[in-house]
Parts: structure tokens; C-alpha cells; sequence
């Protein structure tokens, strides 16, 4: 006994309109191609599934209980075929993206927002990540990436996207700034531990450390403020992430130590990599 779909929905048109003139209209048959349908139905289930004795067609009780079991399969067809939509146009199901910790995160949100509404159907996996967004690129863990420092422009397509500015920051209260202003040195900053984060993907690598420095390591950029804001340490955060704390004063900017940085930011794709309408959307964006 094979049931199909087109039986299932025509059942679904008569019993929603009781009047097979009306579910003809429904769907685009003609009322005879329903009725044989349904007829046919019936004869595969060995039971009535319609009344017709009234001028209202409806549902005998087992052609009641049947449509109850089969409209899940009605909803995982229409969901089946969307998705078919989805591929014939391009459109990516899923997509991964990475942004440096530095990067700020309301450039971000504002891009997600906008594609969340374009793009309500495809998955999105946000990364932030710190020194690992080329590598997470080039080992395909995400689909674009952004990140500063790039080295391969061989294999990317690259974009500067903006500069970051890191300015070296110290809790307010902190016993380094007791000393006199002349003394105030990087050395003698150095005797301090300098509260650094290490890279998503574990490797060797530092940006911004001097080697005989004492160190500090967190996962993520808010452990590293919150650590300097209690007088644990000192070390560079971008201006975009301080400016309460330094308009505040809780953090004083160690300007005159000279140990600033700017850093480019860049938005990445491979170049080899087939670009879908949400992919291109985001590149796109920056």
C-alpha cells in the first residue's frame, strides 16, 4: 500500500473546505481528480474516509484519525521544499564567522542584525577569537574572518575594514603610579605582571609582550580588563572598549610611556571558496 502526498493534501483541501468544488479551486484540479484521488485512498485503506451523505463533506472518524497521523508528513514536505528553494537559489544554510576580540563587537552585531532580518533561515556560528583568525580561516573553521596582522594574501582576498587603537592602560589606584612621573618607565612597569590573552588556537606566538615581562594569561578580553580594573596588572586594550573607564578615571592611560599601538583591521574570504548571497552580504557590509 503506497500513500502519497498529492492524496494526503487533497483529503487535507476537502476536509478544510467540506466541498470538493471548493478544494478543487484550492488546489488547481479539477474536482473529478480529487474525487478519484481521494476514492482511490480509500480503497488502499480499506475505509471510508469522507461522509458524504450531508451537503457539507466531512471526515468519517478513521479519515480523521488518518489526516491527524499524516499532516506531519504535509509539514515536513512544505519544510522539504523550502529548503530545496533554499539551495536552488544559492542561499547558505549555515555560515561560520570570526572576529578578533579587538575588533569592536557593535560593528559586528549591527551586520548580524541586518542578515538575521535578510537571512531568517540560515544558521549563523559567531567566533570571537584572538591571533587564531587566519589560521581558523585557512583550516576552514569559519567561512570569513576578521582579523589584523594578515600574512596570506596569496590564498585570501583581503579588505582593511578599520584600525584598532590599543592604548596602555593601569588601574587608577595602582602602586606604579605612586612613583615619580620620571620614574614611570616601561622597566619599571615590567615589574608588574602585564595581563595578556592567549590565542583561541594554543601556539608560541605574542604580539605586544616584551620577553622579560611578567605574565598574566586570560581567555577572553573581559577577564583582562576586569584584572587590571582590580590593580592585578596592566596591559593594552582598544580605546573603543575603555572609554567609560578612562572618561571615569578608573583606568589611567599610560600615555607617556609611549606603548600605544594601532593595529589594521582586515575582513578575509579564500579565494577559492564559492560565495553564497548571506557570505557576500556580510563581506559586503565592512
Amino acid at each position: 500500500m503506497w500513500i502519497t502526498l498529492d492524496q494526503i493534501e487533497c483529503l487535507q483541501a476537502v476536509s478544510e473546505k467540506e466541498s470538493l468544488n471548493a478544494a478543487s479551486e484550492a488546489l488547481n484540479k479539477a474536482k473529478s481528480a480529487i474525487s478519484y484521488t481521494i476514492s482511490k485512498l480509500e480503497e488502499q485503506l480499506n475505509f471510508e474516509v469522507l461522509d458524504r451523505s450531508h451537503y457539507r463533506i466531512k471526515l468519517t472518524p478513521k479519515g480523521e484519525a488518518f489526516l491527524t497521523k499524516a499532516r506531519p508528513l504535509l509539514l515536513q514536505s512544505d519544510n522539504l521544499k523550502k529548503e530545496v528553494d533554499k539551495i536552488a537559489s544559492g542561499i547558505e544554510a549555515k555560515i561560520a564567522l570570526s572576529a578578533s576580540a579587538i575588533f569592536p563587537s557593535n560593528r559586528v552585531n549591527k551586520v548580524m542584525k541586518k542578515l538575521i532580518e535578510k537571512f531568517p533561515s540560515t544558521e549563523f556560528i559567531f567566533h570571537r577569537e584572538i591571533l587564531s583568525g587566519e589560521r581558523m580561516l585557512s583550516s576552514d573553521q569559519v567561512d570569513i574572518a576578521i582579523f589584523e596582522n594578515v600574512t596570506n594574501t596569496m590564498d585570501f582576498d583581503v579588505k582593511k575594514i578599520g584600525l584598532c587603537n590599543l592604548k596602555l592602560v593601569i588601574d587608577s589606584r595602582h602602586p606604579f603610579l605612586k612613583l615619580n612621573k620620571k620614574q614611570q618607565t616601561l622597566d619599571k612597569l615590567l615589574c608588574y605582571p602585564q595581563i595578556i590573552q592567549r590565542s583561541t588556537i594554543p601556539d608560541d606566538s605574542s604580539v605586544g609582550i616584551p620577553k622579560n615581562s611578567k605574565k598574566w594569561t586570560v581567555s577572553d578580553i573581559d577577564s583582562k580588563k576586569g584584572l587590571i580594573l582590580e590593580g592585578l596588572g596592566w596591559g593594552r586594550l582598544p580605546d573603543h572598549f575603555i572609554k567609560h573607564e578612562l572618561k571615569e578615571k578608573s583606568l589611567f592611560h599610560l600615555k607617556h610611556i609611549n606603548y600605544d599601538h594601532s593595529i589594521n583591521m582586515f575582513i578575509c574570504k579564500k579565494k577559492d571558496k564559492p560565495f553564497g548571497p548571506v557570505l557576500q552580504y556580510i563581506w559586503d557590509s565592512f
